[in-house]
């Protein structure tokens, strides 16, 4: 699994995306920015395919560097589906497995702070592990 965090936290890097897992802990936040979780959607399939949902909550305030739009946060989902396209994905081999990374979507949510703008944003994620 640390392999597969690994690919898409380089692969959000290569996409200009501000990206954490779990939380974000740099001492100054820059905005805008995502979160992302990994989520087993099912058990282990017979052929080795295991599928994870990677929610990705993306977050944005007034700041330096951004108006603190939503807009704003919707260009950035933009770039995240072009760079994980929802039908061919972005795919790589690493090592003794293969994992695919697809876009599925994204919709607006609240943050219970009128300054601070939220996306949620749904990625497949699926592996597949080869031979020893």
């Amino acid at each position: 699994m640390k392999t597969v965090l690994g690919f898409i936290n380089s692969e959000m890097e290569r996409a200009g995306i501000e990206y954490h897992l779990l939380e974000n802990r740099k001492p100054e936040v820059t905005y805008p920015y995502f979160v992302g979780e990994l989520i087993p959607a099912d058990p282990a399939a017979e052929d080795g395919m295991q599928e994870f949902t990677l929610i990705l909550d993306g977050f944005n305030r007034k700041s330096s560097r951004t108006e603190g739009t939503i807009l704003e946060l919707l260009e950035e989902a933009e770039k995240i589906e072009e760079h994980f396209p929802p039908v061919e994905g972005r795919t790589a081999a690493l090592g003794n497995q293969a994992v695919a990374v697809f876009y599925c979507g994204c919709q607006v949510g609240e943050t219970g702070d009128e300054q601070l703008q939220k996306v949620q944003i749904n990625l497949t994620v699926k592996t597949w592990k080869g031979g020893k």
